[in-house]
């Protein structure tokens, strides 16, 4: 089954899998639920993340690339970026 690329929870507007952004589309630290039951969060990128690469939160949803880090780029995020990442873990459905 092919990803879907829009938010499963109501959210309007979001479309994960598109690509960066430049300028902000979101309030930095908005959560999605997203298909295959795992949420997106939109983070600043304070450098450049490669796509599939683990990324790290720091303060204000400032996101870094960090093997150890418990979420996962969807896509390359450039330095000064906006995007999705997802966490590394699908997440327990609570509806």
């Amino acid at each position: 089954m092919a990803k879907k690329n829009y938010a499963t929870d109501g959210k309007l507007g979001v479309d994960v899998y598109v690509g960066a952004d430049s300028a902000a589309e979101f309030r930095l630290g908005t959560t999605a639920r997203i298909a295959d039951n795992q949420a997106a969060i939109y983070v600043y990128a304070n450098e450049a993340i490669a796509s599939g690469t683990g990324v790290e939160l720091g303060a204000s949803f400032t996101a870094s690339a960090s093997a150890a880090g418990e979420l996962t780029a969807i896509y390359a995020i450039a330095s000064g970026e906006y995007g999705w990442v997802v966490e590394a873990e699908d997440i327990v459905d609570q509806s």
